[in-house]
This record gives C-alpha cells, sequence and structure tokens, in this order.
C-alpha cells in the first residue's frame, strides 16, 4: 500500500510544494504504543471519529509521520489535517497488514 504525505507551499495558498511517499509501513514496538493510545481500531472507517482521535492524539502523531515519512517539523506544519484522516486510516491498515503476515509466517 503506498502512502502519501502532502506538504503545502507556505506562500501560495493550495500549492503542493511536496509529496512524500512510502511503500507500506512496519510500526515500530512504540510507535505502536503511541498509536493504539490514541486510534481506537473499531473506528477506523468513521472518518468524524478518526478526525477527533487525530486531533486528540496530534502530540503522538507528528512523530509518526516524521517516522514514516523523514518530513522536518516544519514541513508537518505544512499539512492539512483533511489529508491526514485518509492517511491515518492507511498507515493502520498497512501495520494491520504486516500483523497478518506475522501471523501467516507464525504457521
Amino acid at each position: 500500500m503506498e502512502l502519501k504525505l502532502n506538504i503545502y507551499s507556505a506562500t501560495e495558498k493550495g500549492k503542493i510544494e511536496r509529496t512524500y511517499t512510502a511503500e507500506g509501513y512496519d510500526l515500530m514496538l512504540g510507535t505502536i504504543d503511541n498509536l493504539v493510545s490514541i486510534i481506537d481500531l473499531d473506528k477506523i472507517e468513521d472518518d468524524k471519529a478518526v478526525a477527533g482521535m487525530i486531533i486528540k492524539g496530534y502530540r503522538q502523531i507528528k512523530p509518526l509521520l516524521h517516522d514514516v515519512f523523514g518530513a522536518t517539523e516544519e514541513e508537518l506544519n505544512r499539512t492539512r489535517v483533511s489529508d491526514l484522516i485518509p492517511l491515518i486510516i492507511d498507515i493502520c491498515r498497512a501495520s494491520l497488514a504486516s500483523f497478518e503476515i506475522l501471523k501467516s509466517q507464525k504457521n
């Protein structure tokens, strides 16, 4: 699964200055702790609920995005919350998929 993070221009409203991409994502244990503390996986299909979780867990979201994409703090400040909702959902799905891979390798 390809993950994308758009960084918007600081001077030209609405213009995408840069797009980071990552192919899937394997969460680190510490990141899982942070993600699980803010994202209720039972509500992952509810965009409005995810938006609320992102806002409440804002301090954990930035390190997650930095970990996935390597974006700087300044770049992360130029991302749209509306872009983050589907992105966080995709990161959760990619992470859950890696758990499924581990599960199938164990058998």
